[in-house]
């Protein structure tokens, strides 16, 4: 008996250790599984970019501006929804909620593969848009409170790597499937993916929502609150388009500025808003997530200039300008998870001072050597990379920061307002890419690059320095 008690003993002693093992892995698989919201969204933008010249062209003429409003409402769609989401992430359930998102989006995108007509392709891409703004705010919220705190850099730089993985994949993959397959097979792949990220999310994922389920939220701050945004997305998209002084833009800016005034005010007198105004109390929080549109906006400024130099005044063809600016998400991969790692152990701070500046040297490498002549290895590719790498130091690192500040219980919607930050930021860059970087001939354009790459280093800058004086660690 003494000995089967010993026996016993011994093994509960040998498993102990594969069960702490086990718990520990578990939260990094559930990581990994709501990492697919970031995945297809990233690819998602790579896809779409490359295949919407091959959409237009395969229906009628007279419904080329229907396609283009696909890619309008998607964004405005995504934006403006994503604090109603985060808000109700908060309350029913995250994983619920994440649950939602992934079948929407990828029942969306199915949609959009089989679509007859562009009218079904606009609805398709209007709900693929309000499925993504479900996942965006949920999908990091749902799993950081379950990595401990220490790792949790290492968690948000492994989670950029996988985005970026997604940014290198996009373009390339579209490429392929539109040559042997034609457009619609890149939205079937968002779909399968989709469906693999989803039956992973039911079998892997862990609920997490407010402990304490509080009174129905306040109308008016909802739908102000949808407005306000919806409205500020929609003049930074559609202004190049209609001109900034037309009347639809001045119509939609007073539209954005009585819903702003609204939502804030609704914000400030209700007990359940939509947005928790006590968030910004937070110092920490409040600064990241300001430094994050900045830096947002400032990337991609960046991004979308490249491409305009490299096509446009080099002439290089679409393929060839893809695989030109291919290094610098490659670096990104490479370099987000062990910059999650440093800010782990030296804290968040040093990484976004610094990472704010570093970019600078690489506009001024191309301010100085970047001209007509076409020289890729010498001029364009080392300024390229060091932009990057600054990206990378700053990119995810403000929002490591921002959802380690806050109360856990906070996470969906301090996400929420984060991400709305950033895709604000987003907006803006490529308005100014597209808006600035235009000209007559040549020389104008480049004259116009060169501007905007001034405004990107600025940019930079100036998110860091929010965090110059600041107590974040």
């Amino acid at each position: 008996m003494e000995s089967f008690e010993s026996q016993e003993t011994d093994r509960d002693l040998q498993e102990t250790p594969s069960r702490k093992e086990k718990l520990e892995i578990r939260p990094w698989i559930s990581l990994l599984v709501a990492s697919s919201s970031i995945f297809l969204m990233t690819l998602d933008l790579g896809l779409t970019a490359v295949s919407l010249p091959e959409i237009r062209a395969d229906f009628e003429e007279s419904k080329t501006q229907i396609i283009n409003w696909g890619a309008t409402s998607y964004l405005v769609a995504m934006t403006s929804l994503l604090l109603l989401f985060g808000r109700l992430a908060d309350r029913y359930g995250r994983r619920k909620l994440f649950l939602i998102g992934l079948s929407i989006t990828t029942m969306a995108v199915s949609l959009a593969a089989v679509t007859p007509n562009p009218e079904v392709f606009l609805i398709a891409r209007t709900f693929q848009g309000a499925g993504i703004a479900i996942l965006v705010p949920t999908a990091l919220a749902m799993v950081l409170g379950d990595i401990p705190q220490k790792h949790q850099g290492a968690a948000v730089g492994l989670w950029g790597s996988i985005g970026a993985t997604a940014g290198v994949l996009g373009p390339i993959s579209s490429g392929l499937l539109i040559e042997v397959f034609g457009w619609r097979a890149t939205f079937a792949l968002l779909g399968i993916l989709g469906v693999i990220a989803l039956v992973a999310g039911i079998r892997v994922l862990n609920e997490s929502y407010l402990p304490e389920v509080p009174e129905n939220l306040d109308v008016t701050s909802v739908f102000s609150g949808i407005i306000s945004i919806g409205s500020v997305t929609l003049i930074l998209l559609q202004g190049n388009d209609w001109g900034w002084l037309s009347k639809k833009i001045i119509l939609f800016l007073l539209l954005g500025l009585l819903a702003t005034y609204i939502f804030w005010i609704s914000c400030k007198r209700s007990r359940n808003p939509l947005l928790d105004i006590e968030l910004f109390n937070n110092h920490k929080y409040r600064q990241a997530t300001i430094a994050a549109g900045f830096h947002q906006l400032a990337f991609f400024a960046f991004f979308f200039s490249s491409p305009i130099l490299l096509s446009e005044v080099w002439g290089w063809s679409p393929m060839k300008t893809g695989f030109a600016v291919a290094p610098a998400m490659l670096l990104a991969i490479l370099v987000q998870t062990p910059f999650g790692i440093l800010a782990d152990r030296f804290g968040y701070r040093k990484l976004i001072l610094y990472g704010g500046f570093v970019p600078s040297l690489g506009i001024a490498w191309w301010l100085i050597f970047v001209d007509f002549e076409q020289s890729y290895l010498s001029a364009f590719l080392p300024g390229l990379l060091v932009v990057s790498l600054g990206s990378a130091m700053v990119g995810i690192t403000t929002t490591g920061v921002a959802l380690t500040v806050v109360d856990p219980q906070k996470l969906g919607i301090a996400n929420a307002m984060h991400q709305v930050t950033r895709r604000l930021g987003t907006t803006m860059g490529v308005a100014l890419a597209v808006g600035l970087s235009s000209g007559s001939n040549v020389l104008k354009i480049l004259e116009n690059v060169k501007v905007l790459w001034w405004i990107v280093a600025f940019m930079y800058a100036a998110g860091s320095l929010f965090v110059w004086k600041s107590d974040v660690e």
